[in-house]
């Protein structure tokens, strides 16, 4: 009878001992939530510190979010983002009354990502499409080899750089035109070969007291060289074949991309990796 007892209660202490195995590889912070447990004790609480850091210099939060998963609508940019907005406000996440921040969304076994932000006032928001375009792409460009603490890393950096732009000049930081690289090359370029022309110029006028010389003839005997034929070969071809990139009409890898989400939100598209 006491063997039958101590078979219910020792299932019962084994169940509940994996529940809290499982519960104890995640890392759970206030800005990184490893639900994976790919980053190592130091790597998560540099990139908590970080955010840490940024609410404090920019009253603005910075989230990381790595999971499995995020459900059976992740193939779609709505899906993803849906989920992403479910988790900031299911954690309560953002800074202060306005719940300001940003969520960046890594789910490791379904190779997928996502970025959403909360500014009820949008005046107030440090991220530009541009900012949120070039820290997915920097991103993105480590986790396509399992680099998951160098893409969470860049993520933080790129996110307070953006951050401490803001602060520093008032205004989203954005990529900039083509135009401007034109008128920097005009600059950078163009200005000096003008200068030197015009001192090459005053250099020229200065010389036109010189006489030229025709007596160089003389050195050449006019019977020494005579061309009888001219005729061009030519040994080899080469041809440069440069492919034009498809475009993809896919939603789940196609990545960029911004949508209003309302209430405050919105998000990229996200994609694959």
């Amino acid at each position: 009878m006491k063997l039958r007892r101590l078979i219910p209660a020792f299932l019962c202490a084994l169940a509940m001992s994996l529940v809290f195995a499982t519960t104890a590889f995640a890392k759970t912070g206030t800005y990184v939530f490893d639900e994976q447990n790919i980053l190592s004790g130091e790597e998560f609480q540099e990139l908590e510190s970080m955010g840490a850091q940024y609410a404090k210099d920019y009253k603005s939060g910075v989230y990381l979010l790595v999971c499995d998963t995020m459900g059976s609508d992740a193939d779609s940019g709505s899906g993803r983002r849906e989920f992403a907005r479910s988790f900031y406000t299911e954690h309560n996440l953002g800074y202060g009354d306005k719940k300001d921040g940003i969520l960046f969304v890594i789910a490791s076994t379904q190779r997928k990502y996502v970025t959403i932000k909360h500014f009820d006032d949008k005046s107030k928001d440090p991220y530009s499409d541009d900012a949120v375009d070039r820290i997915e792409d920097d991103a993105k460009a480590e986790l396509k080899n399992d680099h998951w603490y160098d893409a969470a890393h860049s993520y933080y950096e790129n996110a307070g750089s953006n951050l401490d732009y803001f602060a520093s000049y008032g205004k989203q930081w954005k990529e900039p035109h083509p135009l401007t690289s034109i008128i920097k090359i005009g600059v950078t370029v163009v200005v000096p070969l003008a200068i030197a022309g015009m001192v090459v110029s005053s250099e020229k006028r200065a010389m036109r007291t010189a006489v030229m010389q025709t007596e160089a003839q003389q050195y050449v005997d006019p019977n020494s060289f005579v061309l009888t034929m001219s005729n061009d070969t030519f040994t080899h071809r080469t041809m440069d074949v440069t492919p034009i990139p498809k475009s993809s009409d896919s939603d789940s890898d196609s990545g960029g991309g911004w949508t209003d989400m309302g209430g405050g939100f919105s998000g990229s598209d996200g994609g694959d990796f």
